[in-house]
């Protein structure tokens, strides 16, 4: 099963006697690899009267604590401790759940209310619109916790945007104080590598068209792809944000590096080193895409292992992964049944913002899964997910029976984690379908933060119908 998550920044703290600072660790998850909501530390603060701010999956672990006050300008100056702010608990639960409705019901400042407003626009597919609400967020002084917060996601979003040379610029604009910046370095270097590189283009048929869908020994669907003349086999994952080749595949195709630089992304249990390059052109049957930004990951590390039947111990080679990226540019059936995909261009359906809209994008694809006795949860969309996975922190609120089990969920990188209960059985309305899972594997408790994921979408939901993606839309749906 794929697991890795993309614009993840990992974080490690130093509490002083006025101000707690947030450093970024070394460590940025460029992709969905390793899909899924990473298990991050919960660090207490040792201020009495401000409680920490934990943000997290994909936008992991800032605890910015005690604020501080900033004067404007084009260059970073020092911070010095400000008037305290009591910390609404109710703001950022609302902020981890997705709920902008409660977020804008629970501000209590203006910086407050433009962080949701930034956030609403994101969640109504407009990013261009949720930059600039970031931006304006990110640079005031008032509100660290917001400021710290809009900084992450104003990066986030730069990277799903392909904005790369302001993705690169964000700290030398930005007004909070260096260790404050950190949080936000590692993403800005893919800024750094992929900025000056021309822009990706798409030419694809304005009728449907419909391909060959294998269907993994893992459970997960792979297609046919051209890089540079040569044919591949590619999975297709919506929990990986980008394209992502094996360095075997990229010596064959001819892919060149972007930049020198090493990278890092996060794995389902530590970080693999990575470049990053550009695929000159890239085909999917007659839909041609050129300069197509891609991480490039060592062979020996693209392998998958599993359990499941048919599968060696050297586990499966991964040529590469056609990621959210290039997904999301199109309304897409996947027919696991039949053994066929079908890309079409989308039209707008004006959905956008109603009760019909049940697929986000906030740092991943979120999918809106209902319950009866739990209500409305989020759930990552991971197509390269084998099967569909709980966090354990909504198992008090569904009221679940889980029992023990024994065995490792593996990915990609020579990554495995532990796995020790099941869910026996549950029910989840998914996309318009009620969708009966059993033996659902639980991970974590593991708590995000900022943006909460309640659980990862696997595969196995394909057995009970064709699945549509149609993010430009927001639209996830499973028939017949």
């Amino acid at each position: 099963m794929c697991q890795t998550s993309v614009g993840t920044v990992g974080s490690e703290y130093r509490t002083r006697s006025y101000q707690m600072q947030a450093r970024a660790c070394a460590v940025v998850a460029l992709m969905g690899l390793l899909t899924g909501c990473l298990e991050s530390a919960r660090v207490p603060s040792q201020t009495k009267d401000v409680k920490p701010v934990a943000f997290g999956e994909g936008l992991e672990n800032v605890l910015p604590g005690r604020l501080r006050s900033v004067s404007p300008g084009p260059s970073a100056p020092t911070l010095e401790p400000s008037v305290r702010t009591v910390y609404s608990e109710e703001y950022w639960e609302a902020l981890a759940g997705l709920d902008v409705t409660a977020l804008r019901r629970a501000a209590r400042s203006d910086e407050e209310i433009g962080l949701a407003e930034g956030m609403t626009r994101l969640m109504g597919g407009d990013p261009a619109a949720a930059e600039n609400s970031f931006v304006a967020m990110s640079r005031q002084a008032i509100d660290l916790n917001v400021a710290v917060a809009a900084q992450i996601m104003l990066a986030t979003t730069l990277l799903y945007e392909h904005k790369w040379t302001a993705l690169r610029d964000l700290s030398a604009a930005s007004t909070l104080m260096a260790v404050d910046r950190g949080n936000t370095s590692e993403l800005e270097q893919w800024g750094h590598a992929f900025a000056g590189v021309d822009e990706q283009t798409t030419i694809a048929p304005d009728k449907p068209t419909s391909f060959p869908l294998v269907i993994t020994p893992m459970g997960t669907p792979s297609i046919r792809v051209r890089i540079n003349g040569k044919d591949y086999e590619f999975w297709l994952d919506t929990g990986s944000s980008m394209t992502v080749l094996s360095s075997t595949v990229a010596s064959e195709a001819s892919v060149p590096f972007v930049s020198g630089d090493t990278l890092r992304i996060r794995t389902f249990e530590g970080t693999a080193p990575v470049k990053a390059g550009i695929v000159r052109r890239l085909e999917i049957g007659p839909i041609v895409f050129t300069n197509t930004p891609t991480i490039v990951m060592d062979a020996a590390l693209m392998r998958l292992k599993s359990t499941s039947e048919g599968i060696t111990g050297r586990g499966v080679r991964v040529d590469g992964i056609i990621g959210w990226d290039i997904i999301r540019q199109f309304d897409v059936v996947l027919d696991y049944r039949s053994g066929t995909i079908t890309f079409k261009k989308p039209e707008y359906l004006g959905i956008i913002g109603t009760e019909f809209q049940n697929l986000t994008w906030v740092g991943k694809p979120l999918v809106q899964v209902r319950t009866k006795p739990g209500g409305t949860f989020e759930f990552t969309l991971d197509t390269g997910a084998q099967a569909t996975l709980l966090n354990g922190s909504i198992l008090d609120k569904l009221e679940l029976v889980v029992t023990a089990y024994s065995g490792r969920v593996f990915g990609i990188a020579k990554t495995g984690g532990q796995t020790k209960r099941v869910v026996p059985n549950l029910t989840l309305n998914v996309g318009g379908s009620s969708v009966h899972l059993e033996s659902i594997l639980v991970y974590g408790p593991a708590y995000s933060g900022l943006i909460n994921c309640d659980g990862i979408l696997g595969s196995d939901v394909a057995r009970f119908g064709k699945i549509r993606i149609d993010a430009t839309n927001g639209l996830f749906s499973l028939y017949d």
